[in-house]
C-alpha cells in the first residue's frame, strides 16, 4: 500500500468514528417524533396536584399524560411513578403489571402529585416523578397492594411510606402478583 493511501484510510476511519459518535449522541437527545427528550434539568411545565389525562400506559410504572401548563397550553409528559419498580419487559409479571396499571388509569383523568413542595422533579431519563391518584386512590400504593411491585425504597421512602409498607405486607400475606409461589 502506498504511503498516501494509508493516510487517506486513517482519515476516513477517523471521520467515520466521529460521525458514529455524533449519531449516537444525537439519538440520545432526539426522540422518535423529532423533538428533544427532556433531561433531569428540564423544568416540568405544571405543578403538583395537576389533573391530567392518561394517553398511554407504557408499562407497570410508567405512563404518558397530557395536562395544561400555566399558560393553558396542552403538554404531554412521560411520568415515572414514585416508590414502585414493576418487572421489565423480559421479566415475569411484566404483562400482568402493565395490565393492572391500565385497568386503574387508562382513558381516565388522574391527579399527579410530586414528592414535596408543590413542584415535580425529573428522573434520570427525563420522566416526571409522581404519585398518581385515580378514583380517590393512590395508584402507586395500589400497585404494591396488588403484588406487582415491592415498595421500592432505593431513593428513599417518601411521604406515603406507611401506606406502602402496609400494602406490601397485605400482598405478601395474600400471595398476590409477584408473591405468588
Amino acid at each position: 500500500m502506498k504511503r498516501g493511501s494509508s493516510k487517506r484510510v486513517a482519515a476516513g476511519a477517523a471521520l467515520f468514528l466521529l460521525l458514529l459518535v455524533v449519531l449516537i449522541l444525537a439519538s440520545r437527545v432526539l426522540d422518535p417524533q423529532g423533538g428533544t427528550r427532556p433531561s433531569r434539568e428540564t423544568p416540568v411545565p405544571f405543578f403538583s396536584g395537576v389533573e391530567a389525562e392518561v394517553v398511554k400506559v407504557v408499562d407497570g410504572d410508567t405512563l404518558d399524560v397530557e395536562a395544561e401548563d400555566a399558560r393553558g397550553k396542552r403538554v404531554r409528559e412521560r411520568v415515572r411513578m414514585l416508590r414502585i419498580d414493576t418487572p421489565e419487559r423480559e421479566e415475569r409479571g411484566y404483562r400482568e403489571a402493565t395490565r393492572a396499571l391500565a385497568r386503574m388509569v387508562e382513558d381516565k383523568r388522574v391527579r399527579l402529585e410530586g414528592e414535596a413542595g408543590g413542584r415535580f422533579e425529573r428522573g434520570n431519563y427525563g420522566r416526571v416523578l409522581a404519585y398518581v391518584f385515580a378514583d380517590g386512590k393512590n395508584v402507586n400504593v395500589e400497585m404494591v397492594r396488588l403484588g406487582w411491585t415491592p415498595f421500592w425504597t432505593r431513593f428513599g421512602e417518601g411521604r406515603f411510606a406507611e401506606a406502602f409498607r402496609e400494602a406490601e405486607k397485605e400482598a405478601k400475606r395474600a400471595r398476590r402478583g409477584l408473591w405468588r409461589r
